[in-house]
């Protein structure tokens, strides 16, 4: 379906550029070459987690079961799970309930479509209750997600004083370009777009304020697709849970980024990052590159994935 007029932007589509069968869409930009050039950013032996921490508690959409824990412990003298063990050892394991797609995650090819279709032409038919997702499963992106990350810290860059960006703002490609001017860096095909609007924090650091948390978030406005698509962005990571602005600056589109961005694009966009280590020594050094290794769990027929992503510098 072409997007509506008043939309304002243009009719973009990755379907077919890397062959009919294609099921990673914009990881193919992340070539071996790209891999190679981006771990010469890990100059330092720096490294840092963009993770939050899996537990309760930690910011989940409304529309996610809540994370649960539980723990088995076994003392193995005489006898652990049938077999006898003569030793006062403990055993400890641990049984984790959760949506894939909750704390620090990825959102598939297979979890966002439209008019009938996910990315490159698969009928919606393709992703069952009962099998999952039989083509363009997050299991198809476990070698890659591995390249330089640029952070684009909007935060910094628009003076947010409190840390954070307003409810409800929404990240515009001038806001990327000017930017990525600020910090000194030119964006290359293959690149990791890290984008602070320092809401994950805002959870954390304000448990007064989750009440009305879930109302307006800052995020990527719709109309920055197109930068993505001419920039050949491979993946998106964003420090909110919605990775785009809500509400929604479209009155007939709840998630039009979304729908946009995985299904036309074949883009991997990643939510509930933690970028304040990472920026702060941005900020000190002045260099806002990074090697970012981000590759989703293997999930056969999974549509997201929880990750711990990592950036080194």
């Amino acid at each position: 379906m072409a997007y509506p007029e008043h939309w304002g932007i243009r009719q973009l589509s990755n379907w077919g550029r890397w062959g009919k069968d294609d099921q990673i869409g914009t990881a193919n930009f992340i070539t071996r070459e790209v891999i190679a050039n981006a771990a010469r950013e890990a100059r330092e032996g720096k490294v840092f987690s963009l993770a939050v921490a899996f537990e309760r508690g930690s910011p989940v959409h409304p529309a996610r079961t809540p994370y649960l824990h539980f723990f088995a412990m076994v003392n193995a003298g005489g006898d652990a799970w049938g077999m006898p063990i003569k030793s006062s050892v403990v055993w400890n394991e641990d049984i984790v309930t959760m949506p894939l797609q909750i704390a620090t995650q990825w959102d598939g090819l297979a979890h966002a479509g439209y008019d009938g279709m996910f990315y490159n032409g698969v009928p919606i038919s393709q992703v069952t209750a009962h099998g999952g997702a039989a083509r363009n499963a997050i299991s198809a992106l476990s070698q890659t997600l591995i390249t330089r990350g640029v952070l684009i810290d909007v935060v910094s860059y628009k003076k947010a004083d409190n840390g954070y960006l307003p409810p409800g703002y929404a990240v515009s490609p001038a806001d990327i370009d000017g930017c990525l001017a600020a910090q000194k860096v030119a964006p290359k095909s293959g690149d990791a777009l890290l984008i602070r609007t320092g809401w994950v924090p805002h959870w954390y650091r304000h448990p007064d304020q989750r009440a009305d948390y879930w109302k307006a978030c800052p995020g990527l406005s719709y109309r920055t697709v197109e930068w993505i698509y001419d920039h050949e962005v491979s993946c998106v990571a964003v420090d909110n849970v919605t990775a785009e602005v809500m509400p929604s600056e479209l009155r007939d589109e709840t998630t039009p980024f979304h729908r946009i961005a995985i299904r036309d694009l074949g883009l991997t966009i990643g939510e509930i990052f933690n970028f304040e280590a990472l920026a702060e020594d941005c900020r000190r050094d002045g260099r806002y590159t990074c090697f970012f290794v981000a590759p989703p769990l293997p999930f056969s027929g999974g549509v997201g994935s929880p990750i711990n992503p990592v950036a080194m510098k």
